[in-house]
């Protein structure tokens, strides 16, 4: 997307009050092929379960709270830090208007605020959720309609969110042998949308993510414009009185306190009023992001006896996606384009995308039972084909914040991208128990897909294309229904076993071919060049696995636990190997490495009180999982990803997701501490021409392991592991009669996080706001403390991707408190009345320093533990009715 911050995410078009259940499998996946290998979640929603007319109605209001934040700098301690940080700017003017305390100051009122900046933008904000459904039916058919509508007012300002649900299914009866069912769906979902986290860089456009310019705006700024109160003399033309804040306007003056400073010029320095981009930039031709999604399926299904059918699914898939993106002029400084090497005053970018996804899954089932034997078998064949086409466009300088269209900017530039993909698959499967005692599954798949090379070394090839065999073996055993096994207190023990494999083909749709793209040569001269190097060898990636577990009830079913084991070998991943310099291109996509997965996950309930009026029942779980890449593409030692200025470092013999860095050792805190005419061990950096600079007094002391000396990459280790030891859930119920109390924590220990907020707000090298731990920074000689010095562009790379940024994200949530109570009604008109009380994130036990250890900055695996300061979790309360007509 182009929002920065922003990911579009299919599950958001759901509506929770239509889901009946949402099934994990872990195991037995083969029978989805290619696509299977990162596990299956089946998810079905309501059907009519009432041939008598039943209407259900829900209304939810909910109360959202601003979460927690950072605690930042005040006016007069910006204003130090800022003075501060002028002296390393090499500057020789000593009369900037904001550092003059005089009262009588024409400038005074100006600087001399204390605006706290997160209040101007967060607000608390209420979220409504409505919801109609009516069932009902006879003996031909049976029908089901709901409706739904959420909003949620957000409490960051002016990102709201709406969505509309309708889905209607039936289930009709045309003869004793044929029958259909039919499911349509629809959703529609708008958001006002604006940036959200901290910037990724400084180089492309100004700063216009409200969140982070609510914590580094300069706090000694005001939101609104600077006149009034002044007195111009007719003839001298002298200018006399004090100027005020006129809080009827919105400042939309660029920051000029610092524009003596030359060394800034191309630097982005200046950061935008909040309010004026909330103002300036909202509107559904701005800032807007509108999702449209429509499912139509149709599943026939003919009964030849009552143990054999044929049933067909046909399913149709639209999405739609328009997203506007808009950097208004009023209140945002001009900026510098290092794309374009210039300065531009605005930017308006759109997006536009529509995935067109068709599915049919035709499969022949029987079931039959002989005395103590159950079968059952299935197959057939699924077919799936998607397309999907995306256009963006970008340009500059419109002219003013009323004519908003691409049409009117200059410098355009325009992307977008039209791919469409196919899978085929044959699948089996055959289920057999003997007297529900002995269990064994069966599975197989067997798949095509578009994305595979033609030139693949694994399946086998066919009708010109290549076939990728995916097997599956399941056991259970149920040692309860032994004759010989009799031991008191145990109800119910299960053992299970399996083994299987399954693929992935998550790979770019064009990644097994050749291909050129067009651009513009110094934005204006069209060409072509080869854009990517198709592989004919590539296939999909292959997974086994192998798991085992065990499943126990006792004490008359009021204890129950389970535990179960995994190891996954995965080879093939689709990882990018290195091209050579004469091919145009850094990389492309092959088949090369291979990793290892093990771990278990167990649990257990227990049904601690059972009365007729008192029942409590609490449950845990726990889980854990250890990784190894075992090897990559051309005998490579390690992988690193680089993300916000971190290095993401996955090695070969070790795990994935390890944060890779220097070590620090506290700051020196005097001149002799390094003098290298003192210390023969001085440390130093060095430039591109090998001269080598000092730390200095106030500078990170970094740990020289390979003790050269010289801090540089060779000393950089490991710093911490994104992956939990353990994580899990605990939950509490408790009911006296028709009221019950639920509670809900969930926890993960042991995993680090990259605080790349912090990273921005205590680096101590741009004129921006910095948390109040940049108080502590290191200011005069001799003085002893764990933060740097503050200096401008940070030459000594004090803030560099170190330990002093990677944080224990362990935690304990109580995740949801909820209160609910079933009036005992039941009459002619109505059938059930619930009613509920909810509070959500109630609170957190962590060391991590940012708002919220629970985060994520996108579904890649390899970004797991990166906080980039998206909108947190608040804590939220919630009523709501259900009332069964």
């Amino acid at each position: 997307m182009i929002h920065g911050g922003f990911y579009n995410d299919f599950l958001t078009n759901l509506n929770v009050n239509d889901i009946a259940s949402v099934e994990v499998m872990p195991n037995g996946t083969s029978i989805y092929g290619a696509k299977g290998a990162n596990g299956v979640i089946l998810i079905k929603t309501k059907r009519s379960q009432s041939q008598a007319t039943r209407i259900d109605a829900l209304v939810n209001v909910g109360y959202e709270m601003v979460p927690k934040n950072y605690s930042v700098m005040n006016g007069a301690q910006y204003k130090n830090y800022a003075s501060g940080l002028l002296q390393s700017t090499g500057t020789n003017v000593n009369n900037f208007k904001f550092l003059n305390a005089d009262p009588n100051y024409y400038w005074y009122n100006k600087y001399n605020n204390d605006t706290n900046w997160a209040d101007e933008v967060y607000q608390n904000t209420f979220v409504q959720n409505y919801g109609l459904s009516v069932q009902g039916g006879g003996d031909v058919a049976g029908y089901m309609l709901s409706v739904g509508f959420t909003t949620d007012g957000s409490v960051l300002d002016e990102n709201n969110f709406n969505r509309l649900n309708i889905r209607f299914n039936t289930d009709i009866k045309i003869t004793d042998a044929l029958s259909i069912r039919f499911d349509a769906a629809y959703t529609n979902q708008t958001r006002k949308l604006l940036d959200q986290g901290a910037p990724t860089s400084y180089d492309e456009k100004s700063i216009t993510s409200t969140s982070f310019l609510a914590l580094a705006k300069s706090p000694m700024l005001s939101p609104y414009t600077y006149a009034g109160d002044i007195t111009i003399d007719p003839v001298t033309g002298q200018i006399s009185g004090q100027g005020q804040i006129y809080n009827a306007h919105l400042d939309i003056v660029d920051e000029d306190y610092l524009d003596e400073v030359s060394v800034l010029r191309d630097a982005n320095y200046r950061l935008s009023n909040p309010l004026a981009i909330n103002h300036y930039g909202t509107a559904e031709n701005k800032n807007y992001f509108e999702n449209s999604y429509i499912n139509l399926n149709v599943t026939p299904r003919y009964d030849f006896n009552k143990n054999l059918f044929l049933s067909s699914l046909f399913s149709m898939n639209i999405i739609n996606s328009n997203e506007k993106y808009y950097v208004p002029m009023n209140g945002v400084p001009s900026y510098y384009v290092a794309e374009l090497q210039g300065r531009r005053e605005n930017q308006m970018q759109s997006l536009a995308s529509r995935q067109t996804t068709v599915n049919s899954d035709t499969k022949l089932d029987w079931t039959k039972s002989y005395e103590a034997h159950n079968l059952h078998l299935q197959g057939g064949f699924r077919y799936i084909n998607v397309s999907y086409n995306l256009a963006t466009q970008k340009g500059y300088n419109s002219g003013n914040d009323k004519t908003v269209s691409i049409g009117s900017t200059k410098d355009k530039i325009a992307g977008g991208t039209d791919k469409n993909l196919s899978t085929l698959t044959w699948y089996g499967q055959a289920e057999y128990n003997w007297k529900n005692r002995y269990y064994v599954e069966g599975d197989l798949a067997v798949e095509t897909n578009s994305q595979f090379g033609k030139d693949a070394d694994a399946g086998f090839k066919f009708l010109g294309a290549r076939w990728g065999v995916f097997p599956s073996l399941q056991a259970g055993w149920v040692i309860t229904n032994e004759k010989f096994f009799d031991v008191q207190g145990i109800d119910y023990l299960k053992l299970t076993a399996g083994f299987g494999l399954s693929g992935n083909d998550n790979v770019q749709y064009d990644a097994n071919r050749t291909y050129f793209s067009s651009n513009l040569f110094m934005n204006g001269v069209a060409g072509i060049f080869i854009n990517n190097i198709g592989n004919t060898n590539l296939q999909w990636e292959t997974t086994k696995r192998f798991n085992a577990g065990i499943e126990l009830n006792a004490l008359n079913n009021r204890l129950g636990a389970h535990f179960n084991y995994f190891h996954s070998w995965t080879d093939n991943l689709l990882t990018l190997q290195e091209l050579g310099f004469i091919s145009g291109l850094q990389y492309n996509w092959s088949n090369g490495g291979s990793l290892q997965n093990e771990g278990f996950d167990m649990g257990f309930t227990a049904h601690l009180v059972s009365h007729k009026d008192w029942n409590w029942s609490i449950g845990a779980s726990l889980g854990h999982y250890v990784n190894r890449l075992t090897a990559l593409p051309d005998g490579g030692d390690y992988w690193d990803t680089e993300v916000l200025g971190g290095t993401v470092r996955s090695i070969v013999g070790g795990s994935l997701n390890n944060f890779y860095g220097y070590r620090t050792n506290g700051v020196f805190a005097s001149s002799e501490d390094n003098d290298p005419s003192l210390n023969p061990n001085a440390l130093y950096i060095t430039d591109d021409t090998g001269a080598k600079t000092y730390f200095g007094a106030g500078d990170m002391r970094f740990v020289d392991l390979n003790g050269d000396n010289e801090i540089d990459e060779k000393d950089c280790t490991i710093l911490g592991s994104s992956n939990p030891d353990i994580y899990g859930n605990i939950s509490s119920t408790l009911s006296w009669k028709n009221l019950t109390l639920d509670a809900r924590f969930n926890y993960s220990l042991g995993n680090d996080a990259y605080n790349y907020m912090r990273q921005q707000l205590e680096s101590g090298s741009r004129f921006m706001n910095q948390t109040t731990a940049m108080m502590n920074r290191w200011t005069n000689e001799g003085m002893v403390t764990d933060m740097p010095k503050a200096t401008y562009g940070d030459p000594m790379g004090n803030a560099r991707f170190s330990d002093r940024w990677i944080e224990d994200a362990s935690y304990l949530k109580l995740k949801s408190l909820t209160l609910s109570y079933k009036l005992p009604i039941n009459n002619t008109y109505i059938q059930g009345l619930s009613v509920w009380a909810q509070a959500n994130n109630v609170f957190t036990l962590t060391k991590y320093l940012g708002p919220d250890p629970e985060f994520s900055m996108s579904n890649g695996v390899l970004y797991q533990g990166v906080d980039m300061g998206l909108l947190s979790q608040g804590r939220n309360f919630h009523v709501g009715v259900k009332i069964n007509l």
